[in-house]
């Protein structure tokens, strides 16, 4: 008897905090999936990756100092004796076999056909490029969370229609069961009536299964156990979408991350045309070294320092015609990145256009399903009623139920897809991610 009784309870228990549960709303369920989704949480590491080769490349502004140690042996050294100054010292202006030093060097470009400039705005346009991309990403994937949202709403109204749908039914049986205990109608009445009752029962039974699929998908989207139960919205709401007829198209053009990612590649392809053009120009630079180690200045054994100063230049001068060919093959990526865009740009157009029109015509579904609903559920009273005063045949009224569920599942169709293309039109303008 404790056994049932800790049961009981630790039923209730749960039970109360399932109702005590918050509704999640769409906005917080976005929140959520941005905050787990693998994808955009790389696609923003690749943005701190870009930001990162924009400063590697700013570095080759100044100057590189190398560190280094050599040794080498000679077997047939250089004999200076000949050269030596009367009076130098004994040990030193002798042939010597090891040679071994430390040394820095210290190397400033002072021009350099623009090589550094044009890696900086490369890596600056593959930064523009990776923001692009993942505000594309996380549009994708907004968009695709708002369908699996709205999907489990409908179901979890579509639930309490067949529980509503049950009820008619069940009502229709005790109607039509005292009608035959008056022997006023035949049994047909009552087993037609609970043929359809138990049609109704496997109805609610399948929408509740269809429901908890409906969360589990939700849940694994936030990257929470699957089994948890996550409460959405009883019903779907259904505010119409206001917008500017007159600029939709230019705002369209003006935030889709599409365009920005083919702005940015053309961007990207006129920086390294340059990055090849400067490989053919005259280098200029600097550079001071010094050393410590053996032979001396003087041919000595004993390590001594020195140093270096100097400057140098250098140019191309022929390359068999590679300078041409290779400036041709990347002004025709360029050319190619442009007409990319203008291909995306006619693409925009296209989807903001598609999505106006299916969305008002998702509006004026709801209008319509809605007035629908209305008459179904008009004709399921006069018809219940002409059938308890024995003015009908129960088939009318099961036709009429039949009828009202379709037209009620239908009006939260309409709802769904309603705010899935109102999702869909916000996307489509670049407004959905930002």
């Amino acid at each position: 008897m404790k056994k049932i009784i800790i049961s009981m309870l630790i039923i209730l228990g749960v039970g109360r905090m399932a109702n005590a549960q918050e509704v999640m709303n769409l906005d917080q369920y976005r929140e959520k999936v941005l905050n787990y989704n693998q994808d955009i949480r790389s696609a923003k590491m690749g943005i701190d990756a870009a930001e990162e080769n924009i400063k590697a490349a700013k570095s080759d502004k100044g100057p590189k100092i190398d560190a280094g140690v050599k040794y080498n042996y000679t077997g047939r050294p250089f004999d200076p004796s000949n050269l030596k100054p009367v009076g130098a010292p004994a040990d030193e202006w002798l042939p010597i076999q090891h040679n071994y030093n430390a040394n820095v060097t210290i190397r400033q470009d002072i021009f350099n056909g623009g090589l550094v400039k044009s890696q900086i705005k490369y890596a600056e346009s593959q930064k523009d490029a990776q923001i692009a991309m993942t505000t594309l990403t996380g549009s994708e994937l907004v968009f695709y969370a708002d369908q699996q949202y709205w999907a489990a709403v409908g179901q979890k109204e579509y639930l309490a229609l067949t529980r509503q749908y049950k009820e008619s039914v069940e009502r229709l049986v005790t109607v039509a069961t005292n009608k035959y205990d008056a022997q006023v109608v035949s049994k047909n009445d009552v087993l037609m009536a609970q043929v359809k009752l138990n049609n109704a029962d496997l109805e609610v039974l399948k929408a509740e299964n269809r429901l908890q699929v409906s969360i589990m998908s939700l849940n694994r989207m936030m990257g929470v156990e699957v089994q948890t139960p996550t409460q959405v919205m009883d019903s779907i709401s259904f505010t119409e979408f206001i917008f500017e007829e007159n600029s939709i198209v230019e705002l369209g053009l003006s935030q889709r991350a599409e365009l920005q990612q083919a702005e940015a590649d053309i961007r990207a392809k006129n920086a390294l045309k340059s990055i090849t053009a400067s490989k053919y120009k005259g280098r200029v630079h600097v550079y001071a070294k010094g050393l410590y180690g053996a032979p001396s200045p003087q041919f000595g054994r004993n390590m001594e320092a020195n140093y270096y100063a100097g400057a140098g230049f250098a140019m191309p001068i022929y390359h068999g015609g590679k300078k041409k060919r290779e400036l041709a093959a990347r002004q025709i990526a360029t050319e190619q990145a442009i007409l990319q865009k203008q291909k995306m740009t006619d693409q925009v157009i296209l989807d903001v256009n598609q999505a106006r029109y299916l969305l008002d015509e998702a509006s004026k579904r709801v209008e319509l399903t809605r007035s629908s609903l209305a008459n179904a559920d008009e004709n399921l009273r006069l018809i219940t009623d002409r059938y308890e005063d024995g003015l009908s045949p129960i088939i009318e009224v099961i036709n009429a139920q039949i009828n009202w569920q379709q037209a009620y599942a239908d009006f939260i169709d309409s709802k769904v897809q309603y705010n899935i293309h109102k999702s869909n039109m916000l996307k489509a303008v670049g407004e959905l991610y930002k």
